[in-house]
């Protein structure tokens, strides 16, 4: 399964194994630099639509890993923010991948 892995989700997978419980507002911070933007100048607007494509991007690559079972989505009660967790197979799979990058 870990030739089936994009670049995004082992990156991810390893995010997650690092710090336990990530949001996806992390997510996109780290792998985007990217944070939420707010009305105003053609300069936010442009920032707004980069931010939106890596938020479906990001999106799209969180319900894969999930469909693998690889990892577990939180969300949460009082606003639209998600967290992952790394599920048991997750956990296993990207310490065999990070094991075998070392060894490369």
């Amino acid at each position: 399964m870990a030739k089936r892995l994009s670049i995004l989700q082992k990156n991810i997978l390893a995010l997650c194994l690092e710090q336990r419980f990530i949001t996806s507002q992390e997510l996109l911070s780290a792998l985007w630099d990217l944070q939420p933007q707010e009305q105003g100048t053609q300069e936010t607007a442009i920032a707004k639509a980069q931010y939106a494509s890596a938020h479906s991007s990001l999106s799209r690559t969180l319900t894969k890993l999930w469909i693998k079972n690889l990892i577990e989505q939180w969300k949460t009660i009082n606003r639209s923010k998600t967290g992952i967790t790394l599920t048991r197979a997750g956990q296993r799979l990207i310490e065999a991948i990070l094991e075998e990058s070392e060894d490369a």
